[in-house]
């Protein structure tokens, strides 16, 4: 099958601005991958802490309020209720500590390699963007074989992307040899939109984290912010723990789930 694409006078400028969309949003990701690789320890231990704090807080609101109405704390009782209610928190952790276990795994790959990649997804889009090549949402092979080509150009993944491209080939080629002319409806509305989407993501993060990520000094800044924020709530941690030492009775202790 052969796409002919009719002339908006503006066809080149939008294909290459959705190109250049797609590549920003993977340096996007990769910028929030690398930023999650180098600070994601300290800070999931900042963020592990705060629920340290947030569970000692709870505690000592129900500690408060059996106090009110001139009751014993029932220790038992408010543990499962604060583990029902710490339930979100920590599944919240779980995520952050596995996100980082992906991201400390990442590969370098050879820059020949990542040439290759851009150049073979360059290709494809070129066939079978959605938005280039409505076919493609009409026919489920060439949908699913666009699905693999998100993924592993997102993953870098260059022996997957060069099976998929002669895939395409022969996809292309089962449809037939006829023509098809494929017109872009609103092509100058669509310009302004990728231009405003490109900006965006450009000016806001994870992208900005490339600037910190660049410079060693603010690397190492970011770092001791964290190691601060960390320090502030082990001491506010202690301080509640002091609070609800007044609420102890007859030799009681409570069981922290962090």
């Amino acid at each position: 099958m052969e796409i002919i694409y009719k002339q908006d006078g503006r066809y080149s400028e939008y294909e290459d601005l959705l190109l250049e969309r797609d590549r920003y949003r993977k340096e996007a990701e990769l910028y929030l991958k690398e930023y999650i690789r180098i600070f994601g320890d300290l800070i999931t231990a900042v963020f592990k802490q705060k629920i340290v704090c947030i569970e000692r807080k709870k505690m000592l609101s129900y500690c408060m309020m059996y106090f009110n109405r001139g009751e014993s704390v029932d220790l038992k009782e408010m543990q499962v209720k604060i583990n029902q209610e710490m339930n979100e928190y920590q599944k919240q952790l779980d995520a952050m500590i596995e996100n980082n276990e992906i991201c400390k795994q990442m590969k370098q790959i050879p820059e020949i390699d990542i040439i290759r990649i851009k150049q073979i997804y360059r290709s494809i889009a070129k066939k079978l963007h959605p938005d280039l090549n409505p076919l493609t949402q009409e026919n489920e092979e060439l949908l699913e074989l666009w699905r693999r080509n998100i993924t592993a150009y997102q993953c870098n993944d260059l022996k997957e992307l060069e099976e998929i491209e002669v895939l395409v080939e022969q996809a292309l080629a089962a449809l037939g040899k006829g023509k098809t002319i494929i017109s872009i409806p609103d092509i100058d509305d669509k310009i302004k939109k990728l231009y405003e989407e490109i900006e965006r993501i450009k000016t806001t993060d994870p992208y900005r984290y490339k600037y910190l990520l660049e410079d060693p000094a603010m690397v190492n800044e970011k770092k001791h912010q964290l190691d601060d924020e960390l320090k502030e709530y082990k001491d506010y941690a202690a301080q509640l723990d002091d609070e609800l030492k007044r609420f102890i009775l007859n030799g009681g202790t409570f069981q922290w789930t962090n």
